[in-house]
């Protein structure tokens, strides 16, 4: 850890915010999803893969790994792009197959345009960065950079995707992706322009949203299933 670093961004670097709080915010997301009724079985399957897989990149991404120590080799870079992809994928994935009566239900050429649609913004955000001079070029910037390009791609598709426009619940879970993007960007263009440590302080509530609240808002604006009538 830094010995120069704030209070805030001293505690957003601690164990206790990464894997800590991720792991609470993903275990009461699941918690929540469980025991939502009227959920259909292929959207309570969908959560509980993300959950797993929420859990996984806290633990897998933070710095030392817990029992393992620091990732080595090409492990230290691919590991985190790994996630910061399925991450992305999420949402995209469930863009591309849910259907207006709360079900996913996933296509092999919905699966393709989702990959597809997750290099995207990777790609253009790699190449925005080495168009810009030496002394912006900055892992900060890259991030920046990369949650605008997302907020930008899905306001697109909220636009111009007709299975956004067609069924109301994967507009509403679109909307909170644009928020914890917006929120990301936000908390960035503060460090980068100011160094304000509020900036890390901020940063903490789009994770949180990230890890857990994505998967509660799909349960949360998901239609539910009729009740089974009594005989």
């Amino acid at each position: 850890m830094d010995p120069e670093a704030g209070t805030l961004e001293a505690f957003y670097a601690s164990p206790i915010q990464h894997p800590g709080l991720l792991w609470l915010a993903a275990g009461i997301a699941i918690a929540f999803c469980l025991s939502k009724r009227g959920l259909s079985r292929s959207l309570r399957r969908y959560c509980v893969t993300l959950a797993i897989l929420s859990f996984a990149d806290a633990w897998l991404t933070s710095s030392p790994v817990f029992g393992l120590g620091t990732l080595q080799g090409w492990l230290a870079s691919g590991v985190p792009l790994f996630f910061v992809l399925a991450g992305d994928y999420r949402y995209l994935f469930f863009v591309l197959t849910a259907t207006a009566g709360g079900e996913i239900e996933p296509r092999a050429k919905s699966l393709l345009v989702a990959a597809g649609l997750t290099f995207i913004v990777p790609i253009l955000s790699q190449v925005a960065l080495l168009l810009l001079p030496d002394s912006l070029a900055s892992a900060r910037m890259l991030f920046l950079i990369y949650e605008v390009g997302f907020v930008v791609l899905t306001l697109s598709l909220m636009r111009w995707h007709p299975q956004i426009r067609t069924i109301p619940w994967t507009g509403s879970v679109s909307r909170f992706v644009v928020l914890y993007y917006s929120l990301w960007a936000s908390a960035d263009l503060l460090i980068l322009t100011t160094g304000l440590d509020l900036g890390y302080g901020l940063r903490v509530l789009p994770n949180l949203l990230y890890y857990g609240g994505l998967i509660a808002t799909f349960a949360w604006f998901a239609p539910r299933e009729p009740a089974p009538q009594a005989r």
